[in-house]
């Protein structure tokens, strides 16, 4: 049996993020707390702060292969997707990896990512309960239409199972 990591190319993973993403956002401001102030992403990109108080964890339709940590806003988003089972550790987006880092901005629509074929990055998971997933994340994300980067350091974060 084939699994999403033999049938899937990885920018067509990031694709499949991204969409996932963008039909997640909610029309409510970046900064509503959605009555989840127990859960949270931080980060730093480029050096400056960013913070959203909506994470979540969910699975990919299969729920075998990968989940999203995602952190959604109207105005940018950041996605963090791991191979299944999620365990405690240390995962790189290498060559091979289903580890894939991105920071979105919606307008003028745009991402920076770091997977097995672009960019650079960590994800340190350090509690993985029954009910939310805890760690650390840092990456070096490429946009592939024009070559830029974004640096994102610092990154910590408590995301809700779904």
């Amino acid at each position: 049996m084939k699994t999403l990591k033999t049938m899937i190319p990885k920018t067509t993973l990031v694709l499949i993020l991204i969409t996932v993403m963008l039909s997640s956002c909610s029309s409510s401001d970046d900064t509503d707390a959605s009555g989840q102030s127990a859960y949270y992403l931080t980060a730093k990109i480029d050096g400056v702060n960013y913070s959203r108080e909506f994470v979540t964890v969910s699975a990919l339709p299969d729920e075998t292969d990968a989940y999203i940590i995602s952190a959604v806003g109207e105005i940018s988003s950041i996605g963090l997707s791991l191979e299944s089972p999620i365990s405690t550790g240390t995962f790189t987006s290498s060559i091979g990896d289903l580890t894939v880092l991105f920071y979105q901005e919606i307008n003028p629509y745009a991402v920076w990512a770091s997977s097995d074929d672009v960019g650079s990055g960590t994800i340190t998971v350090t509690e993985n309960t029954d009910t939310y997933i805890k760690g650390t994340f840092s990456f070096t994300g490429v946009n592939q239409l024009d070559n830029s980067i974004k640096v994102i350091t610092d990154g910590n974060f408590k995301a809700q199972k779904l």
